[in-house]
């Protein structure tokens, strides 16, 4: 496992008072798409005879029949053909289960479904095939291809404590010295794409190239994977050229609470394929664990008791956790085996939504004590860039620093020192932080809240006449419901326990309870009416799956 992978935890919903501007943010600020349940107030899981109760309530209020005044009558006449709407799709099995997979979009696309009389849930599992296969033909259009890019460079002398200082400064008097004390010590590459041959097949290819101190060497591989079921895939693969190596791999998942993975690498008939078997489960609701074992070159018989080029190969043994949270995660892993045996821990963490840090710590019976500390953050849309310090002892002090964008990565390892220093080590670690905390507090954070409020006051220009408009069919609404809403309040009124709404204010939770009728913040609205409209029999109904919290003050 590379210690510099970082396991991914889900991420959180941006907040729209960050100042990070994302698609997300600037999506949310966009008109909003009606909500059909919400039209008729009724949640999501309402059933058919809920569903026709709520239009006989709204059509009571809004049929346009019920009104004399001309308009009156116009906007009841709007408000109705909404609720319409809302009460064909909702009543219609069809339409409701494309509408609660796909929204709006999906009731305006021609789905080729067969028989109506399938049942929701089969017509739920066609158009779940049909979603998927459209992404499938959309993804052919792009390269699924991943690029890896390393290049370490030996740049010890540069840093070298026992040089004296003249020597020193004399070797780096000017900036063409600098490259001569520098070493390109290894190049690698590799580069992967994919493609769909069939619905459950799949193949890939992968070419890689290393060279190291002036030796190097390549090899291309291909692999066909089949997906017999949800549950099982198997693949074989080969190198092209020598040292030919033939690969086979097979995963069956036991649902989403384990898997068992069996492979085998071969590369001669002489000797039996090396072996290796993994299995895994869930052991908490965010914690799983896994044991694997390899077996190394071994002979069953004659059959590779000559191999002397495979017995290199040792088996080994290990038994792993790990555990994945919304804002951090943890892993541990103990490994036994002839050829090396080590203990690993990692921790990462995500820091205001925006950063990951990632500490590795390894004792090995090969390499020795080495510590990881690594730092990512997005920079770009689809750009992360990560710098990481890696202290060995003996192994030295390595700096890495990694672009990743779309599938392509650049990785770049440093080496400074044979041996651990303090100071280097030191100042190697708090200097990449003062620059970064320097340069995100003077440059970068302030650019982005400058272009955060030009987006915002952008939006809101663009956007200022439908919100004219939605803010007058409010107005019109309240109005039609006037009426009813004091009838309402009245019959509550003769009741021992009725339920009559005193204030209620929809907004900026900080200036709620300081609103008034002149709405003098703006951004706080009266909602006494249409809260009072959805009292019935003195219970106040308000269906799941809309926020009530910090923006509906109601007494």
């Amino acid at each position: 496992m590379d210690s510099y992978e970082q396991n991914r935890s889900p991420t959180p919903p941006i907040d729209m008072l960050s100042e990070e501007f994302s698609e997300e943010t600037q999506d949310s600020l966009n008109p909003p798409v009606i909500d059909l349940y919400g039209v008729l107030n009724v949640s999501k899981e309402a059933t058919e005879e809920q569903i026709k109760e709520a239009y006989k309530r709204l059509c009571r209020t809004f049929h346009p029949d019920k009104h004399v005044d001309p308009e009156n009558k116009r906007a009841a006449e709007t408000k109705f053909q909404v609720i319409q709407r809302a009460y064909e799709v909702l009543t219609d099995p069809t339409k409701r289960t494309i509408y609660d997979m796909f929204g709006e979009e999906g009731l305006n696309t021609s789905w080729e479904v067969g028989t109506r009389l399938k049942t929701p849930q089969e017509l739920r599992e066609e158009f779940e095939k049909q979603a998927k296969l459209k992404k499938e033909h959309e993804m052919e259009n792009l390269v699924k291809s991943k690029g890896d890019f390393q290049l370490s460079i030996d740049a010890t002398q540069l840093f070298d404590p026992y040089d004296s200082v003249s020597s020193r400064r004399k070797n780096i008097s000017s900036p063409s010295s600098i490259f001569e004390n520098i070493e390109v010590t290894q190049l690698f590459l590799k580069h992967s794409f994919e493609t769909q041959l069939k619905p459950q097949a799949q193949a890939f290819i992968v070419g890689q190239t290393i060279i190291r101190n002036g030796v190097g060497g390549g090899n291309i591989v291909g692999s066909i994977r089949h997906t017999f079921s949800p549950h099982f895939w198997a693949e074989v693969g080969s190198s092209v050229v020598q040292p030919r190596i033939t690969t086979a791999k097979a995963n069956y998942s036991f649902g989403s609470d384990g898997f068992f993975t069996v492979s085998a690498q071969s590369q001669t008939i002489s000797s039996p394929p090396i072996l290796s078997f993994t299995a895994g489960r869930r052991l908490g609701e965010n914690t799983s664990g896994y044991l694997s074992y390899k077996t190394g070159a071994w002979a069953l018989g004659p059959w590779g008791q000559n191999d002397s080029y495979s017995r290199r190969e040792r088996s080994s043994a290990a038994i792993g956790i790990n555990s994945s949270m919304e804002k951090s995660g943890y892993g541990l892993e103990i490994q036994t085996g002839l050829a090396n045996s080590y203990i690993s821990a990692n921790y990462n963490r995500k820091l205001f939504d925006i950063y990951q840090i990632r500490a590795v710590t390894t004792l090995s019976t090969s390499s020795g004590l080495t510590a990881i500390l690594l730092g990512e953050r997005k920079v770009a849309e689809n750009t992360k860039l990560a710098i990481a310090i890696e202290l060995g002892i003996p192994g030295g002090i390595t700096f890495r620093c990694r672009l990743s964008r779309l599938g392509q990565r650049i990785t770049i390892p440093i080496h400074v020192s044979s041996e651990y220093n303090f100071k280097i080590a030191l100042w190697g670690t708090l200097l990449p932080v003062i620059t970064i905390v320097a340069v995100e507090q003077t440059i970068l954070r302030p650019r982005r809240k400058k272009k955060a409020a030009e987006k915002l006051a952008i939006l809101r220009e663009r956007h200022a006449e439908f919100i004219s408009t939605r803010k007058r069919e409010a107005e019109e609404a309240i109005r039609l419901l006037q009426p009813s809403v004091e009838r309402k309040v009245e019959a509550e009124m003769t009741k021992d326990n009725g339920l009559i709404i005193l204030e209620a204010w929809y907004g900026n939770f900080a200036h709620i309870k300081e609103a008034s009728t002149e709405n003098q913040y703006g951004d706080v609205f009266d909602v006494k009416i249409p809260i009072q409209a959805l009292v019935f029999e003195s219970q106040l109904i308000i269906p799941g799956g809309y926020s009530k919290v910090n923006f509906l003050y109601v007494r």
